[in-house]
């Protein structure tokens, strides 16, 4: 599928892989919809897009509030008049570490790993299911992958939980459109390079042997996006080799 003139929104994406994506489906000509917590950052990449020619916006919003993401929703729309393609993008950490002292994490994990996806996704899906054509682009973790062993996810049980309820929302969500023109992926990437750990205050955030190019899996992101219109690809898991 080209890209171009495709209006693409991506929540998380004022850093990390929602950055990483975003540039690269600038490059390729699309809208680009920016949605995240923090102005300041959403304004770096709009601005790092637009000093190349290409088009995007971004909006401020919390998907932990239901009531933020419809409003987020119709102002898109408003000034978009359509939406082609979306990246359920936005994450946060949490371990069992983390939650000795900030029991709170379990609850933030959940409703924004989890419900803020399926949140999101209910505000755009009668739009596309009204035009019988979109894409929905869930990215999960290889926690959320049964057969995928991922390091000790007895460690880190409330993230594992949410990453497996998106994982069985994408399931049904792709059950329920089979035979339309929608296509549900879920994207299952180890650990890769980004703030997500250190947002979190997790020791030795950055730089360990285990985590993959951030860019890398941009990649993975953008060949899955650029397929054919008729190709969908189900389910990706990537890992560090």
């Amino acid at each position: 599928m080209k890209l171009k003139d495709k209006v693409v929104v991506i929540t998380g994406a004022s850093q990390g892989l929602g950055k990483a994506v975003a540039l690269k489906v600038a490059r390729e000509g699309a809208k680009v919809v920016l949605v995240a917590r923090t102005e300041k950052l959403l304004k770096e990449v709009k601005e790092k897009i637009n000093k190349d020619r290409r088009e995007a916006e971004y909006f401020v919003c919390d998907i932990r509030d239901s009531d933020a993401i419809k409003k987020t929703v119709k102002r898109i729309f408003e000034k978009f008049k359509t939406i082609d393609i979306l990246v359920n993008n936005a994450g946060v950490w949490s371990d069992e570490e983390l939650e000795i002292n900030k029991p709170e994490g379990r609850k933030n994990v959940v409703e924004t790993n989890a419900l803020g996806h399926i949140n999101f996704t209910y505000e755009i899906l009668p739009y596309f299911k009204k035009r019988n054509r979109g894409y929905i682009f869930n990215v999960i973790s290889t926690s959320g992958v049964g057969d995928i062993p991922d390091g000790n996810n007895a460690a880190w049980k409330s993230y594992g939980a949410s990453k497996w309820a998106i994982a069985g929302f994408t399931k049904a969500l792709r059950d329920e459109l089979k035979g339309t023109k929608i296509k549900v992926t879920g994207f299952f990437p180890g650990g890769f390079e980004s703030n997500l750990y250190a947002n979190a205050g997790r020791k030795n955030p950055h730089n360990q042997p285990w985590m993959m190019k951030t860019e890398d899996v941009a990649d993975v992101v953008l060949f899955a996006m650029t397929r054919p219109e008729d190709v969908l690809i189900e389910k990706i898991v990537v890992a560090k080799m």
